[in-house]
């Protein structure tokens, strides 16, 4: 096996079992002496997720620091600069914390998974390539194998559809910028999948009590996702697998993800 992948991006709708067997993928890679970390889609400090992360204009941001004199410092000091643009980290900044009014203002400007958008659609795909190449700079200098759930995919995707009606296309184009950023890391993507979307939907609203999951509506997005990743995947320029779970065979699955890195690893 090779040692040139530094990154593998586990991806698929929800309940596929995305979080639950990229864990199991970080553990085996460490078992077999590999250095690996893992990061779910909501982990604290998430090197290439952009979530709780406050979006401002420059001229948003200047008048930001002007309202708050006495936090300059430390609004200077968390923030990272795209451009003409920029994002304030928030979530775990305690100085932040402390102050509600300040707080609640990042939290409103909140680039991803918010439900009023702050960010124009090439605001947002800009915000987000530039900091996959951040990540991959950074990745880039590590002896570690990354394990990424639910980033390259699942999160974005979801904004561009639910917030900025974006066509194929435009999704095309924004996956396609990622992938340049990450090419030197020599990722490989697996994606896991179910065979009916809807049996699928149905079955995690249950598990995890959230009705809404098995909605006409949900299952109708899941469906155009599924479709859009899927296509996604044919044009990526580096290894993708696709992994079925028919019977909800999780030993099986991994069993399958394993023989899937273990072309590219080690």
């Amino acid at each position: 096996m090779q040692n040139n992948c530094k990154l593998i991006l586990v991806e698929g709708l929800c309940g596929t079992g995305k979080s639950t067997l990229a864990e199991r993928l970080h553990y085996y890679l460490v078992q077999q002496g590999i250095s690996s970390r893992f990061y779910d889609e909501g982990a604290i400090g998430h090197p290439a997720s952009l979530n709780w992360h406050a979006f401002f204009r420059e001229d948003e941001y200047k008048d930001l620091l002007m309202r708050y004199p006495d936090n300059v410092n430390e609004i200077r000091s968390w923030a990272i600069k795209n451009g003409n643009n920029y994002l304030i980290p928030y979530r775990e900044v305690n100085e932040f914390k402390e102050l509600d009014a300040l707080y609640s203002e990042l939290e409103s400007r909140e680039l991803c998974w918010t439900d009023s958008p702050v960010a124009a659609l090439s605001e947002f795909t800009y915000s987000i390539q530039r900091h996959w190449a951040r990540f991959s700079e950074l990745a880039s200098t590590s002896e570690e194998v990354y394990v990424l759930e639910a980033v390259f995919f699942q999160h974005q995707i979801h904004d561009l559809l639910g917030h900025y009606q974006a066509v194929d296309h435009n999704i095309e184009q924004h996956i396609q910028g990622i992938a340049d950023q990450i090419a030197a890391l020599h990722p490989v993507v697996i994606y896991l999948t179910q065979p009916s979307v809807r049996e699928q939907q149905v079955w995690i609203s249950s598990i995890r009590s959230k009705p809404h999951f098995a909605t006409e509506q949900n299952i109708g997005f899941m469906e155009n996702r599924k479709r859009i990743e899927l296509n996604l995947l044919d044009m990526l320029p580096f290894p993708t697998y696709i992994i079925e779970n028919v019977n909800l065979d999780w030993d099986e699955v991994f069993s399958n993800m394993v023989e899937a890195i273990g072309r590219k690893i080690g």
